[in-house]
């Protein structure tokens, strides 16, 4: 991987999302340099994987600006139908393809991107 020194990704989180799918991104983008925000419906709220792994918000999806972030990823699990029902995290995904930003979606994280149009 690139130096990522800059780059700022933001990490969708909810309830009963996959802990490898957001975890992995998280660590590695970390590990190269990245700012990585996890991103919530919430600020400062924790939210549990399907296991009960708890990932705690950075930030709250309508205090991010899509022009703020490289890139959005959207993990799977459950958490995406989620997701889905929240206006300011669909807002990011759609703003961030718009923008031309990285978005990209593991397993079930596709529904986000269906609801983003």
């Amino acid at each position: 991987m690139a130096d990522l020194k800059g780059i700022r990704v933001a990490v969708l989180v909810e309830d009963l999302y996959e802990n490898l799918e957001l975890w992995y991104p998280v660590l590695r983008l970390r590990e190269e340099g990245a700012e990585v925000l996890i991103v919530g419906p919430k600020a400062g709220e924790t939210y549990k994987s399907k296991e009960g792994y708890p990932a705690k918000a950075d930030a709250a999806a309508e205090e991010v600006p899509a022009d703020s972030i490289a890139a959005v990823i959207v993990p799977g699990g459950y958490a995406p139908d989620r997701m889905r029902r929240s206006a300011a995290m669909v807002r990011l995904v759609r703003e961030a393809f718009e923008q031309g930003k990285i978005v990209a979606a593991i397993c079930h994280g596709g529904w986000m991107l269906a609801e983003a149009d």
